[in-house]
């Protein structure tokens, strides 16, 4: 019995001590919730907007739960509800200044800091100077986010002061992206200064993608020291790159000023990119100087693309002198390749001077592929001259390949009136047998009633077997 008993004492005193161990943890758990259930509630009032409800309740969380891990989170959201009531702005500065001091640890540090930015910007447009070196102080701050806040508040201010302090940071940087947006900022900011820094930038900056950038810029600037500065840009930089972007920038400017040192680079350069960037810029600028320019690098220009560059802006210049430039070309000169490209241009010119240089060089020349350029030339004309030309070149050329040529460039153009009768014709005259199943083959393209009994009729008179075989098959 006194065993029993003994036992049943052992058993009671563990029961009470493990209740006593025990006990604390139970109690803490239970705390734990409910402190997480009393800031879930205040924070559904931020949810919901309603900002002194939300205070109050904050307050109370904070007051009841010192300890609690959401400390931090409430007091930040304090600060964000205070500035949503309206309350005094410097007050509300405080407070975040406050929050981060107690906690600077917290989750929530970096959006304090940029609210803080946002509210010091608002404090200094008001006209209170004291909150300007408090928005410079966060350009140490290893955030993106909040150097970022900082610089648009300070290019939103657009002083001189702001303008200090926007080229401090970029001198004092390291990081490619917030320098890069701060060669933008510099570019909002109406002061010569700023475009001074951009120049230093575009000439002197290690990194050639900022330099880039900084061309851009100054482009945008539309300021006439830009010009000067492009121009030192494109004398002196090492990038190609950056040359070539500081040329079409020269050529946006619409300057004639820029004109000498455009038809300098293309005639010189040894960079074949960059001397075409220099002829695409000069399309730009509308000035007369630009026909001479172009007329000096289609005689001393090296490259032959350059050259045809400059045959291809020509087509976009309005002037009765740039036609005999392209004829000359055409004609004269000795390279085949820019003679077929100055053709080609030409027949993008639509008037009846062009038309008559294309004849010009369709009887003139000796060199078939020049010819038969010449007659694609033609074909874009379209309508009863150019229908014409191709007709008799297609009837009346001794060359065979010529003819044949002519008859497919003509087929493009009658296809669309669906009248064969001139492929017709050829297939009866033309004394080459290629020329007339090159005729038979273009009456299918006509398609129609018409083609179809013209296709007929002439498998009907045929003797030959090939081009009877053909007939039949094209019918088919």
């Amino acid at each position: 019995m006194s065993l029993k008993i003994s036992r049943v004492r052992m058993l009671a005193f563990i029961i009470l001590v493990s209740f006593s161990l025990l006990s604390p943890v139970l109690y803490g758990n239970n705390i734990q919730d409910n402190d997480a259930k009393a800031y879930n509630q205040a924070y559904n009032l931020i949810a919901e907007e309603r900002w002194e409800e939300a205070v109050k309740a904050i307050e109370k969380f904070v007051s009841t739960y010192s300890k609690s891990a959401y400390v931090d989170d409430a007091r930040f959201w304090k600060c964000y509800a205070r500035e949503k009531l309206g309350q005094p702005l410097e007050t509300v500065f405080k407070c975040y200044e406050d929050f981060i001091k107690s906690y600077p640890k917290s989750k929530w540090v970096d959006d304090a800091k940029s609210n803080m930015v946002r509210i010091a910007h608002r404090l200094s447009k008001n006209g209170n100077p004291k909150y300007l070196p408090l928005i410079q102080s966060f350009d140490e701050s290893q955030e993106d986010e909040i150097k970022l806040a900082a610089l648009y508040a300070l290019e939103d201010m657009g002083d001189e002061q702001a303008l200090d302090a926007v080229i401090k940071l970029y001198d004092k940087g390291t990081d490619i992206k917030i320098r890069s947006r701060i060669i933008n900022m510099l570019e909002d900011f109406e002061s010569p200064r700023a475009l001074a820094k951009l120049g230093d930038i575009a000439l002197h900056e290690p990194d050639s993608s900022l330099r880039r950038r900084a061309v851009y810029a100054i482009a945008d600037t539309e300021e006439k020291e830009a010009i000067n500065i492009l121009k030192n840009v494109i004398k002196n930089d090492s990038d190609i790159k950056v040359r070539k972007a500081a040329l079409y920038d020269l050529g946006d400017t619409g300057d004639p000023s820029v004109i000498p040192i455009l038809s300098e680079v293309a005639v010189s350069d040894k960079n074949v990119t960059l001397a075409k960037a220099a002829v695409n810029a000069l399309e730009d600028v509308d000035s007369p100087e630009v026909l001479p320019a172009l007329k000096k690098i289609l005689k001393e220009a090296e490259s032959i693309d350059v050259k045809k560059a400059a045959l291809y802006t020509l087509e976009d210049i309005e002037d009765v002198d740039v036609l005999p430039i392209l004829k000359e070309v055409a004609l004269n000169e000795s390279s085949l390749e820019l003679r077929k490209a100055a053709i080609y241009t030409i027949g993008d010119i639509e008037s009846s001077a062009a038309l008559e240089i294309l004849v010009e060089v369709l009887r003139s020349s000796t060199e078939l592929s020049l010819q038969k350029a010449a007659l694609n030339a033609i074909e874009d004309y379209e309508g009863k001259e150019a229908e014409k030309i191709l007709y008799d070149t297609a009837l009346s050329s001794q060359n065979e390949e010529l003819a044949k040529s002519a008859v497919y460039a003509l087929a493009d153009i009658v296809e669309d009136e669906r009248d064969p009768e001139q492929l017709i014709e050829i297939y009866k005259k033309s004394k080459f047998l290629s020329v007339r199943k090159a005729a038979l083959y273009s009456i299918e393209d006509v398609e129609g009633p018409k083609a179809i009994k013209a296709l007929v009729n002439i498998l009907k008179n045929e003797k030959d077997p090939q081009v009877q075989t053909a007939i039949i098959m094209i019918l088919g």
